[in-house]
């Protein structure tokens, strides 16, 4: 189809881009300070080089999946399509990326009605640019013809530029040692008709500030236009339910507060040697916040984030500011007042099913740090396998007053006791590192319906007071490495950050060998691959899966702005 080739041609242009130059001019000229939108690359083929030679790229190369995809009939026709360029213009691709991408690519889009997109490729030398382009046309419309389709190539004039339309909607204009491509003629001629240095994007005060924020050394960076955006109904919308629903609220209040009032959102990719960062930020942080503040904003250095927790074979680790004492306190500042009255009378009817136990007297006690972990099984307590099965969870909640814990451990032998009529459950306690383990197994004799497919045999519900910290875990072993970690964990060490996470894909990998018969089993049948070679394509996967390493996330509110950084480190780390 007419529109694979318009994309493989996209591809091409971009793979053939990037080099620098001495002088190149800014292609961001041809953006429309209407732009709600903005991505640069000045150095895209820098980064597609980057990319290509990198490890992890490669090694993905020689897998089963990434053999099969290089042997598309798609990706053969993109280095095709390279090489025949290569022919007929007499340059390699490094001597086209030095002619093409000498001032780096740029793509500006308004997103909200009406919308249009636009990529801008700043050229050294005009002239190659024009050859190149006639030649990209000549193959697009041969493409065409052979498809007998009835697009046609439409080439014209605009104030004395040459332009052109692919298809119905995709147009081009060559001027000024640039190519531009919009996604339709109404684009185009806003971005030829901008006076560079009146109306350009880099005439706007929010852009300006955020491009001198950005990293010199950037592989690429982004620009949103939120003022702009939150003039959309529906986008405003999306952040005043997050500002009235209670659960959304908990989840996503505290950035949803700061989207309704930074002016826009900068971030920049970022190569720190074998690593990679991403930081982004908006120019709106604590102060002038809604009274959500309270309970998400940790009100000083020394009351931020506890470390995650690192047991073995954990797949994701999260630390967190969440205060729950203030959320009652000020639960009609934060909720509104009928939310707040729907609260104060479950307090008053959970009062009377736990004996007079309050939660608001639990959430009061309950300290605002937590820690929430995720972690693949080694040993499990049951002979069933659940047809699915699932990774171990545990939340840990810090105390403020010993109470909780007492409270809680009523609370939770009630509950599991009136579940042992439904489950079948089976109570065990024992000592772990001077801590009492209370855990639960399920009757595997006992028929539940609902459960058809045994997923409760993934779990063995588990509780544990460990000096201030209250865990609840899915798995007794999981709540014994949760112990120890926090036995040995430094808790007074924090961090001004409201959260920090880290993603390890060593879990991906132990999920996998926790799997192993059923992981080979798919190889075998979806790749048709002998059993020896099976083993061996597994293997590889493994190794490649834990070389991608971790992915380190962080928020963080300062008085004017809020700060999120994710940081990518390679290798068995």
């Amino acid at each position: 189809m007419a529109q694979r080739w318009i994309c493989l041609l996209a591809v091409l242009l971009l793979s053939v881009s990037g080099a620098s130059a001495q002088g190149p001019k800014d292609p961001l000229r041809f953006v429309p300070i209407q732009a709600e939108w903005v991505v640069t690359v000045k150095n895209p083929g820098d980064l597609i080089a980057l990319v290509e030679k990198h490890a992890v790229f490669q090694n993905a190369l020689k897998l089963a999946g990434g053999r099969e995809l290089y042997d598309t009939t798609n990706f053969q026709r993109l280095y095709q399509l390279i090489a025949f360029f290569e022919k007929e213009l007499g340059q390699s691709r490094d001597e086209l990326v030095a002619d093409l991408g000498a001032g780096g690519v740029v793509l500006a889009a308004k997103l909200t009605s009406p919308g249009g997109a636009v990529v801008i490729l700043q050229s050294r030398d005009e002239a190659r640019l024009r050859k190149f382009v006639e030649l990209a046309l000549t193959v697009f419309q041969q493409e065409l013809d052979r498809q007998e389709s009835k697009d046609k190539i439409v080439r014209k004039k605009y104030n004395g530029i040459d332009i052109g339309q692919l298809g119905s909607n995709l147009s081009f204009a060559i001027t000024d040692g640039t190519l531009i491509l919009a996604s339709e003629s109404a684009a185009l001629k806003l971005a030829l008709d901008i006076k560079p240095g009146v109306d350009d994007i880099a005439q706007l005060p929010g852009f300006r500030a955020a491009r001198a924020k950005q990293p010199k050394d950037a592989l690429a960076a982004t620009w949103l236009h939120l003022e702009e955006l939150r003039k959309n109904q529906n986008f405003q919308n999306g952040l005043n339910t997050a500002a009235v629903d209670p659960f959304q609220m908990l989840l996503i209040g505290g950035l949803a507060d700061v989207l309704k009032r930074a002016p826009y959102l900068s971030a920049s990719l970022v190569r720190e040697g074998d690593d990679y960062r991403i930081a982004a930020s908006m120019s709106a942080g604590s102060d002038g916040m809604a009274p959500i503040r309270h309970m998400l904003v940790p009100p000083g250095d020394a009351a931020g984030t506890f470390a995650p927790l690192n047991p073995p074979r954990a797949i994701g680790t999260s630390s967190y500011y969440l205060d729950l004492g203030q959320m009652w306190d000020k639960r009609r500042e934060i909720f509104g007042e009928k939310n707040a009255q729907g609260l104060e009378d479950g307090d008053r009817n959970l009062a009377k099913l736990l004996g007079g136990i309050k939660l608001s007297k639990l959430l009061h006690n309950a300290g605002p740090h937590h820690r929430l972990v995720f972690a693949q099984q080694k040993e499990r307590p049951y002979k069933t396998r659940p047809i699915t099965p699932f990774p171990a969870f545990a939340l840990v909640v810090d105390t403020r007053d010993p109470s909780f814990a007492k409270e809680l451990n009523s609370i939770l032998r009630s509950g599991a006791l009136l579940a042992t009529f439904a489950y079948g459950l089976h109570l065990k306690e024992e000592e772990h590192e001077g801590c009492n383990i209370v855990s639960y197994t399920f009757s595997e004799t006992k028929k539940v319906e609902g459960d058809p497919d045994g997923i409760r045999f993934n779990f063995s519900p588990a509780y544990v007071a460990v000096g201030d910290s209250f865990v609840f875990s899915a798995t007794a072993e999981l709540a014994k490495d949760i112990v120890t970690e926090i036995k040995k964990a430094k808790t007074g060490s924090v961090n001004s950050a409201s959260m920090r996470t880290t993603l390890k894909a060593s879990g991906l990998a132990d999920i996998a060998r926790g799997n192993y018969d059923t992981s080979l089993t798919e190889l075998i049948l979806k790749q048709a691959l002998p059993p020896k070679t099976a083993k061996a394509e597994l293997q590889a996967i493994l190794d490649w899966t834990e070389s991608l390493g971790t992915l380190s996330l962080q928020s963080r509110y300062l008085a004017n702005e809020y700060q999120h950084e994710v940081l990518w480190r390679l290798g068995k780390k």
